[in-house]
């Protein structure tokens, strides 16, 4: 992704700090140019678009945290557009890279169409270069014009200090994951921010945070519950069999590889490592418990707000503390999280689908549970969607994305 602005002098009123920013703005996705246009239905295209800038970098500059913080949810650059034409780029952060977009859109007042369409995936260092960049250049325009203090200025310095302090940064990320603005946190949001920051690290305390948003009335029993869970008796939570296999599955791990394809790997790997045939099948959580050599576990009580499983590291141990009430495939994603993930001394399994860590535990589960192979086996062999469900312990949506993801399932597990 890369932007470029060929400034123009405009007669402006000097209260009006967007006529100071208007230029033709040109964006790449990939090699797209995402602002080709047309203003009539048959019209000329036109490479870039005439606009002020301004809008668009004030706001990506107050939502820095939420963007890089931020999970499951698509940063609209036409949220900024301030009442002008821009065209549909959005941006969504996984956790391990950033999944960049540009989609057709139409304006009818008055009508401009854009039809490009493109995607691409960067690592967040390279967002980060690309949007500062960009703040960067909008801040140089603006004193050329001679604007003195303005929103975006006054925004990007604080954010520009807050990068440079390790801590501060790190608060203000946590803060984005909540959706706060760490500028403007309560002193509930900041106590919890830090209560769940003493328990959670790196992108798991980015996933707990996000999955908590829509649960402020319940987060701190939530939390709560993560605490009590792990003072329970190790028997009830410990699964020895995959103690050993983990490090071996993630030493084969390949670079820039999405986390989904990564849990279908290490689904197949870690079946083979326990001895699991293709018709092999733990249609159960107590089943799926003896087979991993816990015939003690149990499923612990209480409420969770969004809160499945919570994944936990207890020195050599892995313990996996699953909700009263749990599904197998809850079941299968923890053990995904603790197999095919980064370790971590914690992480919960909730309902957020394209984070990093959540994607590959449910891709894991689906596979691990459900292989494919023999899911198309079955299905070959006349069986419907139902009775395939019910012959693995799972629902039949994960039967059907399993069927639809044959070929990439495929495509990951190659070689």
């Amino acid at each position: 992704m890369r932007f470029s602005i060929d400034w123009r002098d405009v007669v402006r009123n000097p209260a009006d700090i967007d006529l100071s920013a208007v230029g033709n703005l040109c964006i790449l996705v990939r090699d797209t140019k995402a602002c080709v246009h047309n203003e009539t239905e048959h019209g000329p295209l036109s490479d870039d678009v005439l606009v002020s800038v301004y809008p668009l970098a004030e706001g990506i500059a107050m939502d820095w945290w939420r963007l890089f913080g931020g999970r499951d949810t698509w940063f609209r650059f036409i949220k900024h557009r301030g009442g002008q034409a821009l065209p549909d780029v959005r941006m969504r952060f996984d956790g391990s890279a950033f999944e960049v977009e540009c989609r057709p859109c139409n304006y009818g007042n008055p009508p401009i169409r854009f039809p490009a369409e493109a995607t691409e995936r960067l690592e967040r260092a390279d967002v980060e270069n690309t949007l500062a960049m960009f703040l960067e250049r909008v801040l140089d325009r603006l004193d050329t014009q001679g604007v003195g203090e303005s929103g975006l200025r006054i925004r990007w310095d604080r954010v520009q200090a807050s990068r440079q302090n390790t801590g501060e940064a790190a608060f203000c990320e946590a803060a984005g994951a909540l959706g706060v603005d760490p500028y403007t946190a309560s002193d509930d949001d900041a106590a919890f921010i830090e209560s769940s920051a003493a328990r959670f690290d790196g992108e798991a305390l980015s996933e707990f945070l996000v999955g908590m948003r829509d649960y402020s009335a319940e987060r701190d029993e939530a939390l709560a519950w993560t605490q009590a869970s792990e003072r329970r008796p190790r028997y009830r939570s410990r699964l020895p069999a995959i103690e050993g296999i983990g490090a071996a599955l993630r030493s084969h791990l390949r670079t820039g590889e999405r986390p989904w394809a990564r849990g279908y790997r290490c689904a197949r790997a870690a079946r083979q490592a326990l001895g699991m045939s293709c018709e092999t099948r733990s249609t159960s959580v107590s089943a799926l418990a003896r087979r991993l050599e816990a015939p003690g576990f149990r499923t612990f009580p209480g409420r969770t707000a969004g809160i499945r499983a919570l994944v936990q590291r207890d020195g050599d141990a892995v313990r996996v503390h699953l909700r009263r009430g749990g599904t197998l495939f809850a079941f299968g994603r923890a053990v995904g999280d603790a197999l095919a993930n980064p370790p971590t001394a914690r992480a919960v399994v909730n309902d957020l689908h394209d984070a990093s860590r959540q994607a590959c535990g449910r891709a894991f589960a689906a596979e691990f549970l459900a292989p494919v192979d023999e899911v198309l086996s079955m299905r070959d062999d006349g069986r419907d969607t139902p009775t395939i469900a019910r012959e693995f312990g799972v629902s039949a949506s994960v039967i059907e994305r399993q069927v639809e993801n044959a070929a990439r399932i495929a495509r990951a597990c190659a070689g």
